[in-house]
């Protein structure tokens, strides 16, 4: 069985990017690039990754954290933070947060921080 991931991200090339990183290492990728947008998916049911961005033009990635965080804080274990904030801030404001990647992404350390994240494993950090 496949996995699927989502990717909250209001940047069309980093949106295609990202997409592409993940739709090849095998995953069902779903986009969003508004929170509500990102919201209204996790209510269809569990992704195993979540890529999301803090800073979109609409809705934030803060309000997909707290709907998480509501509804479903093991799912909070699966988010990685994707920003061009510094990654301490992020840390500072969602110590929930398992992952965290600046941006512009490097593809061999998001693979490698998708992995950490996957259900089962147990790595991880703030990087």
């Amino acid at each position: 069985m496949r996995h699927r991931a989502l990717i909250v991200e209001d940047d069309p090339n980093t949106q295609r990017l990202l997409a592409a990183i993940l739709a090849g290492e095998g995953f069902d990728v779903a986009l969003a690039d508004d929170g509500d947008i990102a919201i209204d998916l996790l209510k269809d049911g569990p992704f195993a990754v979540i890529l999301l961005d803090i800073v979109l033009q609409r809705v934030s990635g803060t309000a997909v954290m707290e709907y998480l965080r509501e509804k479903n804080p093991a799912m909070l274990e699966r988010v990685i933070v994707v920003t061009g904030l510094d990654v301490n801030e992020i840390r500072a404001l969602f110590p929930s947060v398992k992952l965290a990647l600046s941006k512009p992404v490097m593809p061999a350390r998001l693979r490698a921080s998708v992995r950490d994240c996957l259900p089962g494993s147990n790595a991880g950090a703030v990087a």
